[in-house]
């Protein structure tokens, strides 16, 4: 029942390959281009203040994916604030969450 339930999440690992600042938002946002292998590239927001974009790229992220868009996963940690999720290693991407 809870392999059914992540599955239908449609969540997989990608690879940011470009990060570019988010205009006019409240706290520091950037616009993630994701690539998902051969499933194709999505966009993606984030929104994390102790993250920079020079860190981001080339990092592999976990995400939901929906029609031409990513949700990018994090923990919300009482001390580091929001964390991103992600491989202990790099995997293929566009690799299934399971």
């Amino acid at each position: 029942m809870a392999d059914e339930a992540l599955e239908a999440l449609d969540a997989a690992v990608a690879r940011v390959v470009q990060a570019d600042d988010l205009p006019g938002a409240r706290a520091p946002s950037y616009r993630l281009t994701l690539d998902l292998g051969p499933r194709g590239q999505r966009t993606a927001t984030l929104s994390l203040p102790n993250v920079t974009k020079e860190e981001l790229i080339g990092r592999q992220v976990v995400c939901v994916l929906s029609g031409e868009e990513a949700l990018v996963l994090a923990a919300r940690s009482h001390s580091r604030g929001a964390v991103l999720i992600r491989p202990d290693e790099d995997v293929e991407d566009g690799s299934p969450i399971a």
